[in-house]
């Protein structure tokens, strides 16, 4: 209960608040991403549960936390009367559980839980065993708040996945968190540096600089191909990690435009290119053998390096000087 001496509860006594309307709190609620659970109990033999974003850490010490849950709800007089929850911490690709349990496909009570794989810890309320995380509640405190409860649940037991990646809500619809991993990055330095390694192999051969060209782009590609899974996870990060984490991979990338900038200027002025300007022609053929890593993955190193072989002999085209084609292919 709240002390009715303490400051707080004084100056909200003497103070004149004007609400805003409930339009323009939900507005503004809209854009507060919030982590997106499966709350839970067992109540008479029964299972229920709920979908939840209104979960909140209290105290560490005790370790509690707080779930606020509406009135109207089944969920509601199930936890009141069971005295026990879970919190159970959705993983970005859980959207499917998070809807069944918010109502969306008709379904209720205990056939929720027909799809998900569920088990009991300390309390005995239900616990996703793949989720994120997942928290076991004992009710400590119900407080009325308008429409809803707010039970406070002292944790008694703590499923969790420090890999996994939450699953998200904000404005109306699922997201999920981008987070910058130091793992992700040192794999795809590791491809860079095989892309670095591809053009020093190439340039190094007593042979036209199309032909030259055409090995490099291949090489190229095929790293691509290859490493689509790792590619793709890099450029989802790229924008969120610190700048100090992306120096190295910048160097590296740098080199690889400067060595390849530099061979098709030598090739221009041997007459197998037809390229004006080096640089904007480097950053071209870098951007389509790039766009490998929106293809599918098959997991076929066959079927990728098949992939890598087009995309490298459109990119040669896109610099060869008319009858270099012929070149290349015959060297």
């Amino acid at each position: 209960m709240i002390d009715e001496s303490s400051p707080v509860t004084a100056f909200q006594r003497d103070a004149v608040s004007t609400p805003v309307s409930p339009a323009e709190f939900r507005a503004g609620m809209r854009q507060l991403a919030a982590a997106v659970t499966i709350a839970t109990t067992l109540h008479g033999g029964a299972r229920a549960g709920m979908t939840a974003t209104a979960v909140m850490s209290l105290t560490a010490e005790p370790p509690q936390l707080g779930l606020a849950v509406n009135r109207s709800n089944a969920s509601c007089p199930a936890i009141a009367g069971a005295g026990v929850f879970a919190v159970n911490v959705l993983r970005h690709d859980q959207a499917g559980l998070a809807r069944r349990f918010a109502g969306a496909d008709g379904v209720t009570g205990e056939e929720r839980f027909t799809e998900g794989r569920w088990g009991r810890r300390a309390t005995g309320s239900p616990v996703l065993l793949d989720a994120a995380a997942a928290f076991d509640c004992r009710v400590v405190q119900a407080i009325d708040l308008s429409s809803h409860v707010l039970f406070v649940g002292q944790v008694e037991d703590v499923l969790a996945v420090p890999a996994a990646t939450p699953l998200l809500f904000m404005d109306g619809t699922w997201a999920s968190l981008v987070r910058a991993d130091d793992h992700d990055f040192r794999a795809y330095e590791q491809v860079i540096g095989r892309i670095d390694a591809a053009i020093d192999a190439a340039v190094a051969k007593r042979v036209p600089p199309a032909q030259q060209l055409d090995d490099f782009i291949r090489q190229f590609s095929q790293i691509s191909a290859r490493s689509r899974g790792i590619v793709r996870e890099f450029f989802d990060r790229e924008a969120v990690a610190p700048t100090q984490s992306l120096d190295a991979i910048n160097r590296l990338k740098r080199g690889v435009e400067g060595k390849l900038m530099g061979l098709l200027a030598d090739g221009t002025t041997s007459g197998d290119f037809d390229v004006a300007d080096p640089a904007v022609a480097a950053h071209a053929i870098i951007g389509l053998v790039n766009s490998a890593h929106r293809w599918p993955e098959t997991g076929d190193a066959t079927a990728a390096d098949a992939l890598g072989g087009r995309i490298g002999a459109l990119a040669t085209g896109m610099v060869l000087r008319r009858g270099g084609r012929e070149c290349a292919d015959s060297a």
